[in-house]
């Protein structure tokens, strides 16, 4: 059985949907999906999905450049709030966006924003799931800092060095591979899809986005989680079995599920 560590399942409003998603998923071998929150609505939204489906677990959080007319302190209480409700298992995604996107954050009010999420994270003995773009510096730096408060999480959808990796790891973090290991653009994640320790690694879609190759162009799919661990068992010479049954003992020792 497989576990995608990482999704946005469809909204309640589009119930058919949502539904399909969660069934095909499950006849598919995916014993249990994470539904991960970007902002104080769709993290509400999250938990209600997760209040509805045994399999289906939710994150609280709010992206870099989401709920950017809330107060930061506004944020912080709501959050809070809902990090107590049953079937919540981490906090995030959060992190660090960095692009040339003129109507986001300033890599200021993010970093302070991310350390909102740390700190919630550490007060619930929570994991917390990490975006990184164009930050690896930046973000390895701010969670050093919570090293000794053995903070704890994972990368999701991880893209960056070898080198990068060990060091997140080091700081007591994850790996999670998403379906650009596929991507012929991407052979060189593949050295750290081989040498990753078969314990600090999980599997997720980040579904609807970053279809596997075969898929890309359409809307992606928890169920296509499959198609992600397949890829890790062949770089790393392992049965899909091996594969399966360790990322989903990560997942669950990690989000406590």
């Amino acid at each position: 059985m497989l576990i995608d560590s990482h999704c946005h399942l469809p909204s309640l409003k589009n119930s058919e949907k949502l539904e399909k998603t969660v069934n095909e998923a499950c006849a598919e071998g995916v014993e249990f999906i994470i539904n991960v929150g970007t902002s104080l609505r769709l993290s509400k939204e999250a938990i209600k999905v997760a209040s509805l489906y045994t399999n289906v677990f939710a994150t609280i959080a709010v992206y870099p450049h989401e709920d950017r007319d809330v107060l930061f302190t506004n944020i912080q209480s709501s959050l809070a709030d809902l990090a107590c409700q049953p079937k919540v298992v981490a906090i995030g995604e959060t992190g660090l966006d960095v692009s040339d996107w003129k109507k986001g954050r300033s890599v200021d009010d993010q970093l302070r924003l991310f350390e909102l999420h740390i700190k919630l994270a550490l007060d619930h003995n929570l994991p917390l799931i990490i975006h990184n773009r164009n930050a690896d510096d930046l973000v390895l730096e701010t969670l050093a800092k919570y090293k000794t408060a053995k903070l704890r999480g994972v990368l999701h959808c991880f893209s960056s060095s070898w080198e990068i990796a060990q060091r997140f790891m080091d700081l007591n973090f994850l790996l999670s591979f998403a379906g650009m290991i596929t991507y012929p653009s991407r052979k060189p994640l593949l050295e750290v899809v081989n040498q990753v320790p078969m314990d600090m690694f999980l599997v997720e879609t980040d579904s609807p986005y970053l279809p596997p190759q075969g898929h890309r162009g359409e809307e992606n799919q928890p169920k296509y989680v499959k198609i992600v661990a397949e890829k890790i068992a062949q770089v790393k010479q392992k049965s899909f079995e091996e594969i399966a049954e360790a990322t989903s003992s990560n997942t669950r020792k990690l989000f406590n599920i």
